[in-house]
């Protein structure tokens, strides 16, 4: 059974007022909803700065990771991912990843493009040519990392926390498939949620659980795939990584076939999501579109991807879907091994003479031969 990404946040606070599992340590405060527990420094900083709302449950142990060439001992939060580093003192002994940087760029968004001017009623960051307002605000200053004993939160222990804003509120799917008003800021990314309580309120992504994390038991070698072959359509096809823009629309190609980065790598369990365009650019017209026909593929042709390691994964067709391009749960994960091909089909939208998009997305999916 889905349950709606806002629903589980809302339960998330609620759990917040619980009190925690059993300890199974004297040092461990274990939760029942992740199984992990926090222990040590991580737990008193986890403790002392906000808790379930601000970092989210343990998603893995505390364990030794490479981070930024260093080797520490981290662990991995819903929202963030706590380090240890034994040479500073308390309370900068324990940081927290720069998760919303981390994440843009893996994305292929540069948030230094298109800087703001200052607005009245705002807090505007010079650092970042950022304004942050209103209830982004007003929970930027209501969150931070006590260190100079004093009562009340200084903008220094904000920035601690949540760190300098790298965007503008702008309106971005979520995982859930659903459209929020959010702001991106160096170790955070906030959310607007109109049907919280009250009217709606600002909530922390779980940048944590999105970014992911490396599990004690390691995870399974990501290989990119490097090719796409559908021979019913003489498709023989590179591939190449791409993101989303700094408006969280895709990246497509000009001429080549988009691997969406975030999805998963063909062997990986989960849903591997390409796109390409299925028109000419008239700049180019002797290069063809990589997906000009793959609305002529029918239900059972064989398709290939081949990874950088040079290794073959089959797939067979099995459906073919017409969606409105604002229905994006197709490139969401899905809980199996699957490839998610994204194409434009229907009446086409001409601007100065020329098609510059089709009403409708084209959805293939292909499953693994068994």
């Amino acid at each position: 059974m889905h349950i709606p990404r806002s629903l589980l946040l809302t339960v998330m606070l609620l759990v917040s007022l619980l009190p925690a599992a059993p300890a199974s340590a004297q040092d461990s405060r274990c939760f029942s909803a992740t199984g992990y527990c926090i222990s040590g420094e991580i737990r008193r900083f986890w403790e002392q700065n906000g808790g379930l709302p601000v970092f989210g449950y343990p998603i893995t142990p505390q364990q030794r990771e490479t981070i930024e060439g260093r080797n520490l001992e981290v662990q991995w939060f819903e929202r963030n991912r706590l380090e240890l580093h034994p040479e500073l003192p308390w309370p900068a002994r324990v940081q927290l990843g720069r998760l919303g940087a981390d994440l843009l760029a893996r994305q292929g968004r540069d948030w230094s493009v298109g800087a703001s001017e200052p607005q009245a009623g705002c807090r505007f960051f010079s650092e970042t040519g950022r304004n942050v307002c209103g209830a982004m605000l007003s929970r930027w200053r209501a969150a931070g990392i006590e260190s100079d004993g004093r009562r009340g939160l200084s903008e220094a222990e904000n920035l601690a926390l949540i760190g300098l804003p790298l965007t503008d509120v702008q309106a971005e799917y979520l995982s859930d498939g659903r459209m929020y008003q959010v702001q991106w800021f160096e170790r955070a990314r906030m959310e607007w949620h109109p049907e919280l309580p009250g009217g709606g309120g600002v909530l922390l992504g779980l940048l944590g659980t999105e970014y992911g994390p490396q599990a004690l038991s390691g995870p399974a070698i990501r290989v990119a795939p490097l090719r796409l072959q559908v021979p019913l359509i003489n498709l023989d096809h590179p591939i190449t990584a791409v993101g989303l823009d700094r408006n969280g629309v895709p990246i497509v190609p000009d001429h080549d076939i988009g691997w969406y980065e975030l999805s998963a790598a063909p062997g990986a369990g989960e849903n591997i999501v390409l796109w390409g365009h299925v028109l000419r650019f008239r700049h180019a017209p002797d290069l063809p579109a990589p997906f000009a026909h793959l609305k002529d593929v029918p239900v059972g042709a064989r398709i290939t991807l081949i990874n950088q390691d040079g290794e073959r994964f089959a797939y067979v067709v099995s459906r073919q879907i017409w969606v409105t391009p604002d229905q994006v749960q197709y490139i969401l994960p899905q809980g199996r091994e699957m490839v998610t091909m994204v194409s434009c089909i229907g009446d086409q939208v001409i601007e100065d003479g020329e098609v510059t998009d089709m009403t409708h997305r084209l959805i293939t999916i292909a499953e693994p031969v068994r």
